[in-house]
């Protein structure tokens, strides 16, 4: 038999997850909309790199890059979400829209425990390149791969407000990309004033190619890199009224390969339509 248990606000919740990765799979949480519920957001980001990491130490390559991203995420069901997500990326020398992605998540098991629930559940996401973007040298937007991203999702919420998830999947990308294991740890706390989640994430490149990579190692094209990466960092969320809310991010990248050793700060405005 499953069982619900009401917290304050929690549609509000499944937005968040959405907000500033790198990663398509950072969308996806253990929180459902629910039935009726949209969420709009808009999303600005800066993201500063010190240096980039090699497969063996690092280079000294230091880029920036903004990003300026539209987010909306609606509960079809009680159960089921629709996520959907538009960047727009600037560096010093390109800008152009990148990769669109969708999720659908479904959270079909809620079930009592203890002081608070479980729950179980999948997403499966799609993401696809929107222009022809550049993809070569330092100033590169992405790797212009279609992807398919199926995820599991587990989550524990404490009657009073804590919780802690785990997310993990696969991306399944298009040639030459190389496939990755992704996965989301966070914890955090929400009660009907804030939000806030502390958060690390983790992706391993089936393989691929190296940036100054020799031999079979070395790439004809930076879409071959394989991109390894964690990350930790943290976000807060505050309500404006009944209908709007804003979001703080931070975050720095701790190690990866084929990746900047970057720090992230970020905002957004997030408008609620629904229930």
């Amino acid at each position: 038999m499953r069982m619900k248990i009401h917290l304050p606000n929690e549609s509000i919740y499944a937005i968040l997850a959405f907000l500033f990765s790198p990663a398509a799979f950072a969308q996806v949480d253990g929180f459902n909309k629910g039935a009726g519920n949209v969420d709009v957001v808009a999303s600005f980001s800066y993201e500063k790199g010190s240096a980039y990491y090699l497969a063996e130490g690092t280079a000294a390559i230091k880029r920036s890059r903004t990003a300026a991203t539209l987010f909306a995420a609606g509960g079809i069901t009680d159960d089921l979400d629709l996520q959907l997500s538009i960047p727009f990326i600037s560096n010093s020398t390109e800008a152009g829209f990148q990769d669109a992605s969708a999720f659908l998540k479904w959270l079909p098991v809620k079930t009592a425990l203890g002081k608070g629930k479980l729950t179980f559940g999948a997403a499966l996401g799609y993401s696809l390149p929107l222009t022809d973007y550049q993809t070569e040298g330092v100033n590169a937007i992405g790797q212009h791969a279609t992807s398919v991203i199926p995820m599991g999702v587990v989550q524990y919420t404490w009657d009073a407000g804590c919780f802690v998830s785990l997310v993990g999947g696969e991306v399944f990308a298009s040639d030459p990309t190389p496939d990755a294991l992704i996965g989301t740890l966070r914890f955090g706390h929400f009660n009907a004033t804030h939000y806030w989640e502390l958060y690390v994430q983790g992706q391993q490149a089936d393989g691929g190619k190296n940036y100054r990579g020799t031999g079979e190692l070395a790439p004809m094209s930076f879409t071959q890199l394989g991109v390894d990466f964690v990350k930790g960092g943290g976000k807060y969320y505050k309500p404006i009224g009944t209908r709007f809310g804003v979001v703080g991010e931070a975050s720095y990248v701790l190690s990866g390969r084929n990746v900047d050793q970057a720090v992230l700060v970020a905002g957004s405005f997030i408008v609620k339509f629904g229930r």
